[in-house]
C-alpha cells in the first residue's frame, strides 16, 4: 500500500501509521532504576528496569502467562519478577523460574535494544533482533567534554507529527515566539536556504546583523566579538522520524563559514509518539563555549524553555481543533511551508518503505 494518495491535509498526515524501524528516547537516563515502571511508546506498553549492576533493560510489558504487567513486580537480583504468579524473567527476556513448577518455558518477552547517550535513553522500537545502528542519529556531542548540554522533557498533547511540522517551519519565529525569542518580521527577510540533503531536509536562515547575530553568546564573548564581521545560522534537519537535529552556529570574521572562530550551538528536539494524539517530547541544547558559566546555562535553559513551551501550546491547540471540528475545510499553503512539505516526502518515504510488503 502507498500512502501518499491519501494525504491531502494535516489532518491525513497525522493519520500516518506509526513507523518502528527506528531509534527514538524512550525518557531521560535519571528516570529509570530498579524500580520497574512503565511508558507507552508508539502505542506499545514498555516495562523499564535497572538490574543490580545498573544495566537498564526494557521488556514488552506483559507476563507471557497471564498479561498481568510486569511494571507491576519487582527486581531481585538480575532478574524482574512478576507479581502475579512470581515467573522469573532473566535479562535477555529468558524465563529464569516458574515457582509453581520445576521446569521453566523456553519462551521469550520482546526485549527493546536500548542505548545511553548523554542524559538519554534510547530506543530501538522494530526488530529486537535487528537493531539498525546505521540509523542511530550523530549526537555524539551530547556526550563530549567539548560541549555542555542543558535538556528539558516536555509532553506534547498531540501528534508528533505536528511538532515536526512546527521545527521545519521558520517563518513561525516572528510570531509565535514573538515574545520569548523577541525575533521580528525582520527573519522573513533573511537569507535562506532549504534542499533535500541525504539525511533528510535542510532549513536554514542566516542573519548578518552583527547586533543579532551574537545576541545568543554570553556578554564576555560579545565583547570579544565586538566590531568583527558576524554571521549566525539557525538550521536543522529532521533526521528521523524521531530526532530533529539543528545546528546554530556564529561565525566571526569575513571568511564566513571558513572562519576558524566559530561559536557553535546543536539544538536537538526529541519526538517520540506515545500514541497518535500524544507525544513524548524532549530537547537539548549543547554549547561549545561558556562551559563553566553556570549562569549563562541556567539562563540559556530557561530561555528556550518558554519557548518550546510555546511549541507545545501550538501542537496542543492545533491537534484539539483536528479532533474535535468536523467543518469542512481546504488547506491554505503559504510559502513557508516549502521546507515542511518536502518533510513529509521523506516521512512518506519511511511510511511506505516499512508498510510495503503489509
Amino acid at each position: 500500500m502507498n500512502f501518499s494518495d491519501n494525504i491531502k491535509s494535516v489532518k491525513d498526515y497525522i493519520r500516518l501509521p506509526l513507523v518502528y524501524d527506528h531509534w527514538y528516547v524512550a525518557g531521560l537516563v535519571e528516570e529509570f532504576g530498579e524500580k520497574p515502571q512503565a511508558k507507552t511508546l508508539l502505542d506499545r506498553s514498555i516495562a523499564f528496569y535497572r538490574t543490580e549492576n545498573g544495566e537498564l533493560n526494557a521488556f514488552q510489558n506483559r507476563c507471557l502467562h497471564r498479561s498481568f504487567p510486569l511494571s507491576e513486580g519487582f527486581v531481585q537480583g538480575e532478574n524482574l519478577v512478576c507479581r502475579y504468579h512470581g515467573i522469573h524473567y532473566a535479562p535477555d527476556g529468558t524465563i529464569a523460574r516458574i515457582p509453581c513448577q520445576d521446569q521453566a518455558s523456553k519462551r521469550r518477552l520482546h526485549k527493546y535494544p536500548l542505548r545511553e547517550v548523554g542524559p538519554f535513553v534510547f530506543i530501538w522500537m522494530g526488530d529486537p533482533d535487528q537493531p539498525d545502528d546505521t540509523k542511530f542519529p550523530d549526537v555524539s556531542f551530547l556526550e563530549s567534554p567539548d560541549y555542555r548540554t542543558v535538556h528539558e522533557a516536555l509532553c506534547i498533547n498531540g501528534n508528533y507529527l505536528l511538532m515536526h511540522e512546527n521545527l521545519n517551519d521558520l517563518t513561525h519565529f516572528a510570531y509565535l515566539h514573538k515574545d520569548s525569542f523577541r525575533i521580528g518580521e525582520f527573519f522573513f527577510d533573511l537569507p535562506t536556504q532549504i534542499e533535500q540533503r541525504p539525511e533528510g531536509v535542510w532549513c536554514a536562515r542566516v542573519d548578518r546583523d552583527p547586533n543579532r547575530a551574537i545576541v545568543a553568546l554570553p556578554p564576555d564573548l560579545q565583547a570579544k566579538v565586538e566590531g568583527k564581521a558576524v554571521e549566525r545560522w539557525d538550521g536543522g534537519v529532521s533526521v528521523s522520524p524521531g530526532v530533529f537535529i539543528g545546528d546554530i552556529p556564529v561565525y566571526v570574521g569575513d571568511a564566513g563559514i571558513d572562519s576558524d572562530e566559530v561559536y557553535r550551538q546543536r539544538i536537538v528536539h526529541y519526538m517520540t509518539p506515545e500514541t497518535a494524539t500524544s507525544t513524548h517530547y524532549y530537547w537539548s541544547m549543547s554549547s561549545d563555549f561558556a562551559l563553566d558559566n553556570d549562569e549563562y546555562h541556567v539562563g540559556l535553559k530557561a530561555h528556550l524553555s518558554n519557548g518550546f513551551d510555546e511549541d507545545k501550546w501550538a501542537c496542543d491547540h492545533m491537534q484539539r481543533l483536528l479532533d474535535d471540528d468536523t467543518v469542512d475545510y481546504k488547506e491554505m499553503i503559504i510559502a513557508g511551508d516549502k521546507a515542511g512539505l518536502l518533510f513529509r516526502r521523506v516521512m512518506l518515504n519511511w511510511v511506505n518503505e516499512e508498510y510495503a510488503s503489509r
